[in-house]
């Protein structure tokens, strides 16, 4: 057997190694469960199965994930029983996360859009305020500009990505090397890789990262097909440009919250923000990186419940009163948390 036949057979033999370690991994994965409550119920989207949860009565508050590893409901479970005290709330899985379907790596912003759209038309019904986080906000400020009758009112938290989409640096296809991505999506994912990952990139303070959310990040990123998104990431095909869309919105109420701490979204995107919709309301938290919503999460619920009040046509379940208010100052707002 001369040396190239030999270097083929090693490279088989490791990659089937390689291989099936990348499937057991798979295969041991714990079954995801939703952390939230509430109603739990699929929906027929137009691109695949969505998972939703309902909760509360009055007008109707729709939570929406942002994208990144292991993303879903999960992000609103301090968020999802104290706003739904006082509305229905919705919080759903987007396409590729979660307990919704995984179409395969041919995810793009344009099909997260559509089902978003579809989500507000077929499942809510009518006007709605959202709450949406990171990535996206820019769905659903794209919804607001071409939809205004489907949102009412406009929560963004961290909103990124304005400007045209980056061109990747290599032309070579993500599907061209599926065992490269999918090790590449395992080893990232693993409980070291996500623990510091989030200990070092999302939080402000790393206390805030236990066991019990490394343990669920992990879960949700080793459900069978989650690693499809990792190709549509890499490429950027989620990112959408909001920009224009945001320059000719017409909601009477678009607020932005962004963290004062946060590496991934950093605070010259606020200023960013309101060069493009100067009317929007913005907020600033002190000690809080890039999901103000969990690392600040009581101040945010009341400040999401203040925005909601004082649109006098939102119906609250409750006798409408206003809550608990925040100090804040303008242009842009800053929030005192200590």
């Amino acid at each position: 057997m001369n040396k190239a036949t030999k270097s083929i057979l090693s490279l088989a033999v490791g990659s089937a190694a390689v291989a099936y370690a990348n499937s057991q991994i798979f295969s041991k994965a714990e079954t995801l469960t939703n952390e939230l409550g509430g109603d739990g119920k699929f929906w027929r989207g137009p691109h695949g199965d969505i998972f939703h949860t309902c909760q509360g009565k009055g007008s109707d508050v729709v939570l929406v994930h942002g994208i990144y590893p292991g993303a879903s409901t999960y992000e609103w479970r301090r968020n999802f029983d104290a706003l739904s005290e006082h509305y229905k709330v919705y919080a759903i899985d987007l396409l590729g996360f979660g307990l919704s379907d995984k179409p395969g790596a041919n995810l793009t912003s344009g099909m997260q859009i559509e089902t978003l759209r579809a989500f507000l038309e077929q499942v809510v019904g009518r006007s709605a305020a959202v709450v949406a986080c990171g990535e996206s906000a820019s769905y659903a400020i794209q919804i607001g500009s071409d939809s205004p009758k489907l949102i009412k009112i406009l929560v963004l938290s961290g909103p990124i990505h304005y400007g045209p989409r980056p061109q990747p640096e290599h032309n070579m296809s993500p599907l061209a090397l599926p065992l490269v991505l999918t090790t590449a999506w395992n080893v990232s994912t693993s409980l070291a890789g996500l623990r510091y990952y989030l200990m070092n990139s999302v939080y402000f303070d790393p206390s805030h990262v236990d066991d019990d959310m490394v343990q669920y990040y992990s879960t949700a990123t080793h459900q069978y097909g989650s690693q499809y998104v990792f190709p549509s990431l890499l490429a950027g095909r989620l990112r959408h440009d909001a920009s224009e869309a945001l320059r000719t919105m017409s909601q009477t109420s678009v607020h932005a919250i962004y963290g004062r701490e946060s590496r991934l979204v950093p605070l010259s995107t606020a200023e960013q923000f309101r060069s493009l919709l100067p009317t929007a309301e913005i907020t600033i938290f002190d000690r809080c990186g890039a999901l103000p919503q969990d690392e600040q999460a009581q101040p945010f619920n009341r400040l999401v419940l203040n925005v909601l009040a004082s649109d006098g046509s939102f119906e609250t379940s409750r006798p409408r009163k206003t809550p608990p208010s925040i100090e804040a100052k303008q242009q842009p707002q800053e929030q005192d948390n200590d």
